[in-house]
């Protein structure tokens, strides 16, 4: 390990010191995201929206602490960057931009101050089996995913060919692609087919979305038993 155990001490669970560090950057994660709620109640330009973007700004000086000390002790840096739990460290400093007015401080940026929730999925032993299982299903997953979004733009191009000249919400492919993302998994309100070819296409995509659904639940299912077997 470098620096002495650096890692070993701050950042592994089975020693006191990790323990407790690791159960410190848990509570500041609450805390931030606390903050990030009184955001959204708080009248903007008061008093104690004031403090909470100072506040905002502690977390980020933390968060950025925190994520150069993991970079630092890592036995194998690249890999820590690569990692789930590296990238969500990534974005929870990143996020914390926007409290300092960088980069414009855009809305998309502030965006990501919700995801620092992901960095209590570190504390859960739930997570770590459903990683394991992914890992497990990954290649299954991949599949469908690639066959799930050509289904999809042949969908969408077929509603398109069939309503487009009649029907106003299907006057371009992008609104096709919603309206076939949307039937395949909640439903398309508001959007209808009215020829009759549309409406075939439509009643085959929305039985074909049940699969969509069932065929990934059901993979995670098979795979989540098997992490929790302790049989070999």
């Amino acid at each position: 390990m470098r620096s002495g155990g650096l890692r070993w001490r701050l950042f592994n669970m089975d020693t006191r010191a990790g323990r407790a560090s690791e159960a410190a950057s848990g509570v500041i994660v609450i805390l931030a995201l606390v903050t990030l709620v009184l955001h959204t109640v708080v009248t903007e330009g008061t008093a104690v929206d004031v403090w909470l973007g100072r506040a905002e700004i502690g977390f980020w000086g933390l968060f950025t602490v925190e994520y150069a000390m993991r970079i630092y002790s890592s036995d194998h840096p690249t890999k820590y960057l690569r990692s789930f739990y590296g990238i969500v460290d990534l974005l929870a400093v990143v996020a914390g931009l926007s409290a300092i007015e960088i980069l414009g401080a855009g809305k998309p940026l502030r965006l990501l101050r919700a995801l620092r929730v992901l960095k209590l999925a570190r504390y859960s032993s739930a997570v770590d089996r459903f990683s394991e299982a992914f890992d497990d299903i990954k290649d299954e997953l991949a599949l469908f995913s690639g066959v799930t979004a050509v289904m999809t733009f042949i969908a969408a191009y077929g509603i398109w060919e069939f309503e487009h000249e009649t029907n106003e919400a299907y006057g371009n492919l992008f609104d096709c692609v919603y309206w076939s993302v949307a039937s395949l998994t909640m439903g398309a309100e508001g959007i209808a087919p009215t020829t009759v070819a549309g409406k075939v296409l439509a009643m085959l995509l929305v039985l074909i979305g049940l699969g969509i659904v069932a065929v990934p639940s059901g993979l995670f299912a098979s795979a989540l038993s098997k992490t929790g077997d302790p049989s070999p």
